[in-house]
């Protein structure tokens, strides 16, 4: 969930942002590039950063709220 958080924080900001996964075979290799002290245990990395591209405007992609949103009660068919 926090990685997550990182990656929707840094993509609204405009940057960019990709979650790797860590092999198991390169663990140790990690560890001692980036310090990570022995009692814990890296599953993966997230690397943020500016794009080469400008990032793309998802809003007009988007339905209307009132195309998605069901005011009042909801009548399920039973």
């Amino acid at each position: 969930m926090a990685s997550l958080l990182m990656l929707l924080t840094a993509v609204d900001a405009g940057l960019g942002a990709c979650f790797l996964g860590m092999p198991v075979d390169r663990i140790d290799a990690f560890r001692a590039a980036f310090g990570v002290p022995p009692q814990f245990t890296p599953i993966g990395a997230i690397s943020i950063g500016y794009s080469d591209e400008p990032p793309r405007d998802l809003r007009n992609r988007r339905r209307p709220v009132d195309k998605v949103v069901q005011p009042g009660p909801v009548e399920l068919a039973g």
